[in-house]
């Protein structure tokens, strides 16, 4: 994690207010999405640094499914929970529902907490940050975007919008309005940093911070002789034999899963190698659909571990595979990569080779890269 230096009082002469943040972002603790993990490691950290840390979230997992308390305090931080639905990703109504009512939910309790110095917000839903924006404007608070992933392009590179459409044009002016008016930008990769300047021109560079993800290297590290135990405990010890090849998190739409199955096809008769995926996302029942309809036997889908779980799981593979669905080099990263280094196995990433990953794995020579197909 990027370290973080603020100045603490030393007796009570020297005492003042206390720095006061507001984490904007769709999901917060104990919700197992990728942003809602850095940003509760992230939120904890700031919070025994002195900083006053509200997080503001919706009251749904990232799944669906589940119900969060309204309020609550977790490890320093306050979380509070906008009203919204909750109907997960798996459908597109739905999903464009719950990022609706969270717009309206986040933008009244923006105007309703105690004012903050700063509101910082992510890109989940995509654009949240116009309301960060307009309700710190009025209510003196600087603002931050955090970009995790740049929209409307991911969309447009996904083929979900049409370049150049008119829903395109006006989705990307937003961008370009909210990143304009924010206070600081903060970018994953020198990648994500060329497609903000070319929004936005040179003059937006001093606005401007790269700042990679990261994980707890005291939380997930290399474990020696879990392999056996962890696959054993799960009813599946003849993985423990085998060489894992194993991707955990979302199985969403950024990533490239073709190559992998074809892969896992061409090798379905060498008994010695497996495929394992843990977790959700809108991609599983393409996993599924491809193992059934060609009777793949090396293939092992497994839902979500608990976090406490997750640095077991992750020792428990030979390589750790990460992916990247093409034209997305700087508009999405996977966050996975920084944990994978984490639990010491080498990484295999299948994908756009002109991203932040595929460059970290040849620069420090920490495993192999392969372009889609």
């Amino acid at each position: 994690m990027p370290e973080l230096h603020i100045h603490m009082p030393q007796n009570r002469d020297e005492e003042r207010p206390r720095l006061r943040l507001t984490i904007l972002n769709q999901f917060f603790y104990p919700d197992h999405s990728a942003t809602s993990q850095l940003m509760t490691a992230l939120a904890e950290d700031l919070a025994r640094a002195g900083v006053q840390v509200t997080a503001l979230a919706g009251r749904g997992s990232y799944n669906g499914g589940q119900r969060f308390a309204a309020s609550e305090m977790h490890h320093g931080v306050h979380i509070e929970r906008a009203w919204a639905t909750s109907f997960g990703k798996r459908h597109l109504p739905g999903r464009l529902t719950d990022y609706l009512t969270f717009y309206l939910g986040a933008f009244w309790r923006l105007l309703t907490l105690p004012r903050q110095d700063i509101v910082m917000a992510l890109t989940t839903p995509p654009l949240i940050g116009l309301v960060a924006w307009l309700v710190g404007r009025w209510r003196g608070m600087r603002f931050i975007a955090l970009q995790e992933d740049m929209y409307p392009d991911v969309a447009v590179a996904l083929g979900a919008l049409r370049a150049g459409g008119l829903m395109t044009r006006v989705l990307d002016g937003l961008t370009r309005l909210m990143l304009r008016h924010a206070d600081r930008i903060i970018v994953l990769s020198d990648c994500m940093l060329e497609r903000v300047l070319d929004k936005l021109g040179e003059a937006a560079r001093p606005r401007i911070d790269v700042i990679h993800n990261w994980a707890d290297g005291q939380e997930i590290v290399p474990l020696a002789g879990e392999k056996a135990r962890f696959w054993q405990e799960r009813g599946l010890p003849a993985l423990a034999e085998k060489f894992v090849v194993l991707f955990s998190g979302n199985l969403g739409l950024v990533n490239e899963f073709a190559t992998v199955l074809e892969a896992a096809r061409a090798l379905n008769q060498q008994a010695d190698i497996a495929f394992v995926f843990i977790g959700e996302g809108a991609r599983s029942a393409e996993l599924r659909d491809f193992a059934a309809r060609h009777a793949l036997q090396n293939i092992t889908l497994l839902p979500y571990q608990p976090r406490t779980e997750v640095c077991r799981s992750l020792s428990a593979a030979d390589a750790l595979l990460i992916t990247l669905a093409d034209g997305l080099a700087g508009l999405s990263v996977p966050s996975k990569t920084y944990s994978n280094l984490a639990a010491g196995r080498p990484l295999l990433f299948v994908g756009d080779q002109r991203s932040s990953t595929a460059a970290l794995i040849q620069q420090h020579a920490c495993g192999a890269t392969l372009a889609s197909g």
